[in-house]
């Protein structure tokens, strides 16, 4: 990666931490471009089976600069609501290389995409089946099925099992039924299971449980395994296993093109392509040191908080935290890194050994490039960071500074 420590200072993209922070101020999100490339490659060319195609899942990160890069390698989107499959077009994404996929998707939200936008929609239950029927009928559709069965590093993100997404097992002639009724060719046949998934086998299950299902439908021109392919948040943890997943799915998907014809492979990864690729940067405001009853602990509060990283506190996610201007130092003191919401949950890294701080360091989050800005809020009514690409040696501004008239642009006075 692209992201490293030369003597005692951070590096991204080949430029130092501390010098993105001075020009475009604090919090800070920085992407290297250079990472989103490789995670797409070694993702990519793992491959032999030779109709692989990526449907960047672009929840993860709707960032226009990491969106651009992805659309230059040749990947889709999977648009999570009709605005992402909106900002996809609007981007220049090939139409027939977007998929929307969304539970709760309403009449009108389907005649926009569909209708307006030119887009498969991937139905997410027998109702969206039965509404896009009569809306659209004679024309093709995606099918999500409910496998049966989940996975991932969390209940948040498990989306197989007993969840509320996609076509159970148990339905699906009904939902081929109601396709028929409409006249509807289903092209595709797509699951998602869940979300930090280290092992190859739940996707090979996932694929061959998708591929048997497809030899009864004569219109099927792709499966789709989704994402959740997982990323090790924490020092020393293991990493997924991208070969092997590569060359497991590409065996089994050339066993079964044998009957079903050249059948393409889809997949939605989002996390294992953007989190390596992304650092916050905060700038530490104070250090307090507060001592109740014998006891005694040292906080560093940060120009940042959980409006920046929300997963820390909906789901306890980890990122390892860096003194920028001292990396490679020894670590002095054990601190918790506090950010600057009036909420006491407000607690961005816990007991983190770091070198010593001072007020005005900057401290980095790594792999903080899924799931962190576009998930991001405005709670205190604190604007949100800028955005920065940065490739071998030069940065981009590619989302600017939110300001307080932009907070305030939608309010009725």
């Amino acid at each position: 990666m692209v992201i490293e420590v030369r003597g005692s200072r951070l590096y991204i993209g080949g430029l130092e931490a501390e010098g993105l922070a001075e020009r475009f101020g604090t919090p800070l999100f920085v992407y290297d471009r250079e990472t989103v490339v490789e995670n797409y490659g070694r993702l990519v060319g793992s491959f032999t089976y030779r109709r692989v195609e990526v449907l960047y899942s672009c929840k993860a990160n709707s960032n226009p600069g990491v969106l651009g890069t992805l659309r230059d390698l040749g990947a889709g989107v999977d648009a999570s609501s009709p605005w992402e499959a909106l900002l996809a077009v609007r981007l220049g994404f090939p139409r027939e290389k977007i998929m929307l996929t969304s539970p709760g998707l309403s009449d009108e939200e389907m005649r926009f995409v569909r209708g307006e936008l030119g887009v498969l929609v991937n139905v997410d239950s027998l109702s969206q089946l039965r509404r896009y029927g009569r809306l659209f009928p004679e024309t093709e559709v995606s099918v999500r099925v409910n496998p049966g069965f989940g996975a991932g590093y969390h209940e948040f993100t498990t989306t197989g099992g007993l969840t509320k997404f996609g076509i159970g097992l148990g339905s699906l002639g009904r939902a081929l039924e109601v396709a028929r009724e409409h006249g509807l060719r289903v092209v595709g046949l797509h699951a998602h299971i869940g979300s930090g998934i280290l092992s190859v086998e739940p996707y090979a299950r996932l694929a061959r449980t998708l591929l048997d299902l497809a030899r009864g439908l004569p219109h099927v021109e792709f499966v789709d395994i989704g994402g959740g392919m997982g990323v090790p948040q924490r020092p020393g943890e293991r990493e997924f296993d991208c070969a092997g997943f590569g060359r497991v799915l590409s065996r089994i998907m050339e066993e079964h093109s044998r009957d079903l014809g050249d059948v393409k492979l889809r997949m939605e990864p989002g996390r294992f392509i953007v989190a390596s690729a992304g650092v916050l940067l905060t700038r530490v405001v104070e250090v307090r040191e507060v001592e109740v009853g014998g006891s005694r602990r040292v906080f560093a509060v940060v120009d940042s908080s959980i409006n920046h990283l929300p997963r820390v506190a909906m789901m306890g996610m980890y990122y390892e935290v860096v003194h920028a201007s001292r990396a490679g130092e020894p670590a002095e003191a054990e601190v918790d890194v506090v950010g600057n919401l009036c909420v006491a949950g407000d607690v961005l890294a816990r007991a983190r050994k770091l070198p010593r701080l001072e007020e005005g360091d900057v401290l980095a989050f790594l792999n903080a490039g899924a799931y962190a800005y576009s998930t991001s809020m405005n709670y205190n009514t604190r604007p949100r960071p800028a955005e920065v690409l940065v490739y071998r040696g030069e940065a981009r501004l590619t989302r600017r500074r939110e300001t307080f008239e932009d907070l305030v642009s939608t309010m009725v006075f």
